[in-house]
């Protein structure tokens, strides 16, 4: 009989933490699954952080300015100008220069700020297992755990959830990458491939 940490998983009932050896086994592969989307997700969020980053310098600086090294250290890569801080810039330059349609404007909007709230859980979140029983039959629902204003957070990582934060992680790079073609960053047959 294999024993589980409750790190790993929230039981029902906190006097039998006993984990049959299949159930174990199916935890420790969904756990790895899960880390491998928790991986796959920041690591998307990062790209379209250094679009961000690419999207702000170019609309700032000149091509040929000689200060590009002073901005990225100074700005771009400083700690305290944090993410947040980055997509209001964005949000704002984009909307002065009017260099997307009133509904991409809308939508670029909506999914920054679904980005900033999804990076924060994921960073900062971990993966456990909430003990269910459905009938007679003990579950175990993966959910992401995150401190948010100083209580514990929970959210089931259904598959609909997975889905959503996928398409709206894509529909933000696509967003991003109008922007890069705009201006002349991209070639404007540029095809992405989520």
């Amino acid at each position: 009989m294999c024993k589980i940490t409750p790190y790993q998983v929230i039981f029902l009932d906190k006097s039998n933490e006993n984990i049959n050896e299949e159930d174990f086994n199916k935890l420790i592969k969904n756990t790895e699954i899960l880390k491998f989307n928790r991986g796959h997700f920041l690591d998307y969020i990062i790209q379209i952080e250094l679009i961000i980053d690419i999207v702000i310098e170019n609309y700032l600086l000149h091509k040929k300015s000689t200060l590009k090294n002073v901005f990225r250290k100074n700005i771009l890569n400083n700690r305290a100008i944090g993410l947040s801080n980055k997509m209001e810039l964005l949000y704002e330059i984009i909307h002065e220069k009017e260099d997307l349609s009133n509904d991409d404007l809308i939508k670029l909007k909506k999914c920054l700020n679904f980005l900033r709230s999804e990076r924060n859980k994921w960073a900062h979140g971990t993966i456990r297992f909430i003990q269910k029983r459905d009938r007679n039959t003990l579950k175990y629902i993966p959910n992401l755990i995150w401190i948010s204003k100083g209580s514990e957070k929970y959210l089931e990582l259904s598959e609909i959830y997975l889905n959503e934060l996928v398409n709206k992680l894509k529909i933000n790079k696509e967003i991003l990458i109008k922007i890069l073609k705009k201006r002349e960053l991209l070639s404007r047959d540029f095809k992405y491939l989520a």
